[in-house]
């Protein structure tokens, strides 16, 4: 189950109460809705690229590993809030062109006051004050196929409010190692993910990752560390209905990309069940903690 509600629930002390939805449909998704719900979708993009691995070695015989894995990522302090952009019909009604507010993981969100007498006031959305995500998902790695394990996870869609529409996810991976086919000194392997995921009724994401990793095997402990560069492209899709702010339909993409550093590996408890662990530095920071058992 994901444990992530509370980075995607609204603060209950903003003046005028607006779900996620509500900001897209009122404001206008590129000047406002994208900005503030970026850190939760980081959080989430960080989180389902995390824990693929816990080991630089394939096994050479035939083995499954079924398990659960779960992250918790730390959310920076910037990420608390951002400068808003307000679209221009809004300037125009007398509003100021940009603010600073929270972010959906900040504290209270701003009033928006219009130098124009007559315009009502517009409270836009407070954060949760939240400082990490947590998740846990279901995982299962299957091999060796030519030195190559298969590596599958993933929820359904579930509905955590009905603001918010469902939280889905689900990624695949496959792990080879270089070091399979000769001998060397340690285990090298390259790991090669895809992930889906979506927020609300109008927000989906895509995400690629790709990490080089160096390990050592000793015995009933492994050890791992690496490198890799991951991107995620989030879209965001809104046809809005009538009586809204922003009457036109948004159709909306924006990227990230970055370097991530990991070091992990794995102790077996007993001959069947591991205990696993990986911290990673990169634009979140991240801890991964699983515990499978070995078929």
């Amino acid at each position: 189950m994901v444990i992530f509600a509370g980075a995607l629930s609204l603060s209950s002390h903003t003046a005028r109460a607006q779900s996620m939805n509500e900001l897209l449909e009122q404001l206008g998704v590129q000047q406002l809705a994208r900005d503030y719900v970026r850190p939760a979708v980081d959080a989430v993009g960080y989180s389902i690229k995390s824990g693929y691995v816990h080991s630089a070695r394939v096994d050479t015989a035939f083995h499954i590993w079924v398990g659960i894995k779960g992250m918790a990522t730390f959310i920076p302090d910037q990420d608390r809030e951002y400068t808003a952009k307000l679209p221009d019909y809004l300037v125009a009604a007398g509003y100021p062109a940009e603010l600073t507010t929270a972010t959906i993981v900040g504290g209270n969100g701003a009033l928006l006051q219009s130098s124009n007498t007559g315009e009502p006031d517009i409270q836009l959305p407070g954060g949760t004050g939240m400082q990490r995500s947590y998740m846990l998902m279901p995982q299962v790695s299957i091999g060796p196929l030519l030195g190559t394990d298969i590596i599958l996870r993933g929820l359904p869609a579930v509905t955590f409010h009905t603001d918010m529409g469902d939280v889905f996810f689900y990624g695949a991976a496959l792990k080879h190692e270089i070091t399979h086919f000769f001998e060397f000194p340690v285990d090298i392997a390259v790991v090669a993910g895809f992930q889906r995921f979506g927020l609300t009724d109008y927000i989906k994401g895509s995400s690629m990752n790709g990490m080089l990793l160096v390990g050592e095997d000793y015995g009933i402990v492994s050890f791992f560390g690496g490198i890799g560069y991951e991107s995620y492209n989030i879209e965001v899709g809104y046809n809005p209905v009538d009586g809204t702010y922003h009457p036109e339909a948004i159709s909306l993409e924006f990227k990230r990309r970055n370097l991530r550093f990991t070091a992990g590996g794995a102790v077996r408890i007993l001959p069947p069940l591991s205990l696993t662990g990986e911290y990673s530095f990169g634009e979140m920071n991240n801890l991964t903690v699983g515990l499978g058992i070995s078929l």
